[in-house]
């Protein structure tokens, strides 16, 4: 089974786009993929929070092919439905893809937050800058995190994998890194921590899922990246 652990379903207000569930699914079957991950953009979910149940309403028109996931508000209300299998944490009161904003981490509901979501046991899609990535897995080692993009949007991705090398519960998804960065997250960490995504639409599942193949892994370490982890971290 391979499973796109990273996509956008829905409107982006930033950017005045919108990615359809059926354009997630024509993907998937160019790409021989069997389940997606979907969340919805930022700064709809930021704007307007009830896009998070819509994702979740229009992930179970598809029988189990797309797999919702919680997006964290800047409330910090943790997520209370179990059709959510994960969560996606994406800078937080700060600025989307470029500053964190530290003082979430001084906030009494950030350890509600997570000590709601490490008693689920989901996978947190988490994407803020090194450092504040660094205080939040050091506070909470019991929540699994999954890195997108090899880290690559919060800092060097070669700083992420030398800080959280032998944190078991920081993994890393392959959105939009090369073939040869893949394989060296792979060699370093192991083939278990590290997960296939996409990131539609600034990604193409083909595309992406063939860096993975041309990143020269051996069969089984394939496997893992492509789907296995992914239905392991999710008990799918």
């Amino acid at each position: 089974m391979i499973i796109d652990f990273h996509t956008h379903l829905g409107p982006s207000l930033a950017l005045g786009i919108s990615v359809s569930s059926e354009e997630i699914l024509r993907q998937m079957v160019e790409a021989g993929v069997n389940k997606a991950v979907v969340f919805p953009f930022p700064s709809t979910a930021v704007s307007d929070p009830s896009i998070v149940k819509w994702v979740l309403e229009e992930a179970e028109r598809f029988s189990g092919k797309l797999i919702p996931f919680y997006y964290a508000p800047d409330d910090l209300t943790p997520p209370s439905d179990p059709r959510f299998k994960g969560v996606k944490w994406h800078w937080v009161r700060g600025v989307s893809d470029t500053k964190s904003n530290y003082s979430v981490l001084s906030d009494p509901k950030l350890d509600v937050f997570a000590g709601e979501v490490a008693k689920l046991r989901v996978p947190v899609i988490f994407e803020e800058e090194l450092e504040f990535t660094s205080r939040f897995v050091d506070r909470y080692p019991d929540v699994i995190l999954v890195v997108p993009h090899l880290g690559m949007l919060g800092g060097p991705p070669l700083a992420f994998l030398e800080r959280f090398k032998r944190c078991d519960n920081v993994y890393f998804d392959t959105s939009l890194g090369s073939p040869s960065l893949i394989k060296r997250f792979v060699e370093e960490l192991g083939a278990e921590r590290v997960l296939f995504g996409s990131d539609i639409p600034f990604g193409y599942m083909r595309s992406e899922l063939g860096k993975v193949r041309e990143a020269g892994l051996r069969e089984e370490e394939f496997r893992l990246v492509a789907g296995g982890n992914a239905a392991r971290l999710m008990r799918l």
